[in-house]
């Protein structure tokens, strides 16, 4: 009888747990439409950073608009910075995260994970990942410049 009421117990905790997953109405109201820049031709992009070793003409590549749906934030500007990190990929620090974020009158202060920590070419990691993220944030009405480090006063990142 134990035995019966035990597998009786399994099927409604999966029945249940099936139950329990998202459906395509509901996700749709918990997320968001956000636009990120990316490299127009991502292998250029990367030969650019990784051949020529040019950081700098990288950089000034076309970059395009593309439209990601990220779960639904009210701070459109932080879910926006994320989800470009979220473009950028893997890095020997894991997926590339936004660790600090801060807007100061039209100054976006920013660090990323890969911008704590370092590792033998961190700087080429550096160099693929700043761009995406800071013409993401440059798009935003009243943000007209990016500095990759902490707000005056908050302390300062050491350089590597």
């Amino acid at each position: 009888m134990a035995k019966q009421m035990t597998i009786i117990g399994y099927c409604l905790l999966l029945i249940f747990a099936a139950g329990c997953g998202s459906t395509p109405g509901s996700s749709r109201a918990q997320t968001m439409e956000v636009t990120v820049f990316v490299p127009a031709d991502p292998r250029a992009y990367s030969d650019m950073i990784t051949d020529e070793q040019d950081f700098q003409k990288a950089a000034a590549m076309p970059f395009v608009k593309k439209k990601v749906v990220v779960p639904y934030s009210k701070d459109f500007l932080t879910a926006s910075a994320d989800a470009a990190a979220r473009e950028i990929g893997m890095t020997q620090m894991g997926p590339t995260k936004i660790v600090y974020l801060k807007i100061e009158h039209d100054t976006a202060y920013i660090l990323l994970n890969i911008d704590r920590d370092g590792w033998a070419g961190v700087s080429f990691s550096r160099a693929y990942a700043h761009p995406f993220v800071e013409k993401t944030i440059l798009q935003f009405k009243g943000i007209k410049r990016v500095v990759w480090n902490e707000a005056p006063g908050e302390g300062s990142m050491t350089s590597f």
